[in-house]
């Protein structure tokens, strides 16, 4: 019974990544209506995805860290609040300045709401299944990509922009009450030390961990940030088909992150990591080519999806073998990091827009996975290489 419902718990928490995710990804397919409502450049638009992942990492470190002492329901159940106000300030902005304000509201709730929720799901799961309790809040994430986002993408074609945000905020409060009834408590740790924070990133298997997090973000970015004005110009997709492009991305998202808690949880976070890295840049740079025809575009973006969102399990469950008893401080630096590699990804988009052709995202995307790819090669072999050392000074 106890496990039943934990499920459903975990089940919920996933929903509530998921409401965050649509807040988050939506932009990207609504950037050019934003921009034309606002009037304001595409690459100013931009910046609101910008800003939401610079806020996000604050919320995902700084508040994490703030708030460790406090008992962990009432740190989840007062983020999805704070994340439900800022849906109604984007609700109600009527100019640049003040939806940029929602973004931050946003961003920073759902960044302390994801790392505390994938905790949850790690504490609450069986231990043989803790890879694919992960995968499941990561499953709600890309399950913005598959429904989500595509429907406030399409709903934008009908409504005024601004309705999108009033809905999110709406099925938020229901999610809300069912969390506050069901969610078991889990006390607060003593705060970290930021001295004893700095010592377990100072890992060298960590470092390279979460350099990798940033390098295949920014790679992803990139493309995804500007994916709408990018089908525009290439393909010359309409918002409408702009619409299903983003639900076949979405769905095959989904696939992929269902399938990275399977396959770390079967063959092991080293191999999952390994062989979608390579996948994702190889996608990355066929895309290049592919994006001026309508149905070859639509495999690429597929087979994007599923290698893109593969990683994301596998990555936290290395993270946290890494680091066990610290496993909320590392995950909240790789979510924290990872929104950092989103800034840079979105800005540098922006400036490769702005100063060449818009078609030079996505190889340029591929480059940055390729040196994810390395990254993680070398924590695997300084992690082999510690464990060689500790297994030898055990048998001596």
């Amino acid at each position: 019974m106890v496990k039943n419902i934990n499920q459903f718990i975990i089940i919920l928490l996933a929903l509530g990544a998921f409401v965050t995710g649509t807040a988050e990804f939506v932009v990207s397919g609504i950037l050019e209506t934003i921009s034309f409502d606002l009037e304001v450049s595409i690459s100013t638009a931009g910046q609101l995805i910008t800003i939401y992942s610079l806020s996000y990492a604050v919320g995902a470190f700084a508040l994490v860290s703030l708030t460790a002492k406090f008992e962990r329901k009432k740190v989840l159940l007062y983020a999805i609040f704070t994340f439900i106000l800022g849906n109604l300030v984007a609700f109600i902005s009527n100019d640049y300045i003040i939806l940029m304000l929602s973004r931050i509201i946003m961003a920073m709730s759902g960044g302390l709401y994801i790392v505390v929720a994938t905790n949850y799901a790690a504490q609450i799961a069986t231990v043989d299944k803790r890879g694919s309790a992960m995968a499941t809040i990561i499953t709600g994430f890309t399950v913005s990509l598959v429904l989500g986002v595509p429907i406030g993408t399409f709903l934008a074609a009908y409504l005024d922009w601004r309705n999108i945000f009033l809905i999110i905020a709406f099925v938020t409060v229901p999610l809300l009450l069912l969390l506050y009834k069901l969610l078991p408590s889990i006390k607060g740790n003593k705060p970290v030390p930021l001295k004893k924070q700095i010592q377990i990133i100072k890992d060298k298997r960590v470092i390279t961990a979460l350099t990798t997090t940033i390098l295949w973000i920014l790679g992803y970015t990139m493309v995804f940030a500007y994916i709408s004005p990018l089908l525009s110009n290439s393909a010359g997709f309409s918002i409408e088909m702009t619409s299903i492009a983003l639900f076949v991305l979405g769905t095959f998202s989904f696939i992929g992150s269902r399938f990275g808690g399977y396959a770390v949880d079967k063959w092991g976070p080293n191999q999952t990591i390994s062989i979608s890295l390579f996948v994702h840049a190889v996608t990355l740079l066929v895309l290049t080519f592919t994006q001026h025809s309508i149905i070859y575009l639509f495999i690429t973006l597929a087979f994007w999806g599923v290698v893109s969102w593969t990683v994301t399990p596998a990555k936290q469950f290395y993270l946290i073998s890494l680091k066990p008893q610290s496993s909320e401080t590392v995950l909240s630096f790789n979510t924290a990091l990872m929104n950092i590699g989103m800034v840079i990804g979105s800005a540098l988009g922006g400036i490769i827009i702005k100063y060449t052709n818009i078609i030079n995202l996505s190889w340029i995307g591929s480059l940055f996975v390729i040196l994810a790819l390395v990254c993680i090669k070398y924590s695997f072999h300084l992690n082999n290489s510690d464990s060689r050392n500790i297994e030898n000074e055990t048998t001596n």
